[in-house]
């Protein structure tokens, strides 16, 4: 786990990065020749240390940037453990953009403050460059803390399992109601006055809809001309 813990101001350095040493972080030579060690932030990038996945990729994409290169610092006034925290920029190019451009890092969620980083991370997942290439990508700080990429995918799993769960119980609650406003539905209709259905405009069976609808025009409507047999059925091609 890295810790980065507030001890200086921050401050802008020119120089010239000496030696990459991994992913992200750098050996900085300012112009008063003072040396500095250089955890860039703010990314994360896979750990050489530990052969994880992209941890090489990761530290010869950043060499071919930024070694025996010209550049500057932006100094966080942070530190982890031995090294300052800060923003590196060779040859007027954002280090952090670029490893995150190459998918040769991660924004380091716990500790970005300048969220635009995102956007570049984005970049390189949208056109699966790198670790992004994965499947499941293994977030360097869950390397360092253990973890294998079936515990991500697990994880990422569980997640989309939850939220499917959760469409189908809405959808659920959608078809219950849907389901007791039919049943009102139902029961109101055994009730229903036929009156409020039928009248006494349609005068013959070719108009007629239904053997209901013909018994009323008989009996409401005294339309005897719908009983020609006079055997009390009206309309006998419907009501047979």
């Amino acid at each position: 786990m890295l810790l980065f813990v507030n001890i200086l101001q921050a401050e802008e350095l020119i120089g010239k990065v000496i030696k990459v040493t991994d992913g992200d972080s750098v050996i900085f030579l300012d112009v008063n020749n003072i040396t500095h060690k250089i955890r860039i932030t703010p990314i994360d990038a896979p750990e050489k240390k530990g052969n994880q996945k992209f941890g090489n990729e990761s530290h010869i994409s950043l060499i071919e940037l930024c070694e025996g290169m010209n550049g500057a610092i932006d100094l966080t006034g942070e530190k982890t453990w031995d090294r300052e925290v800060a923003y590196l920029y060779c040859n007027k190019v954002d280090a952090s953009i670029h490893q995150l451009r190459n998918g040769m890092a991660m924004v380091y969620d716990q500790y970005v403050k300048k969220y635009e980083y995102y956007s570049h991370q984005n970049f390189a997942k949208k056109k699966k460059i790198g670790i992004w290439s994965e499947e499941y990508p293994l977030a360097p700080w869950d390397f360092r803390n253990n973890k294998n990429s079936m515990s991500v995918k697990l994880k990422s799993e569980s997640q989309k399992l939850a939220k499917e769960i959760e469409k189908l119980l809405k959808d659920l609650e959608i078809l219950n109601e849907r389901i007791s406003f039919l049943e009102e539905q139902i029961q109101t209709s055994e009730y229903i006055n036929t009156d409020d259905l039928f009248d006494c405009s349609k005068k013959n069976c070719s108009q007629v809809l239904s053997c209901d609808e013909a018994y009323y025009k008989l009996e409401q409507c005294d339309m005897t001309q719908l009983d020609r047999n006079k055997n009390g059925i009206p309309c006998e091609s419907i009501c047979k």
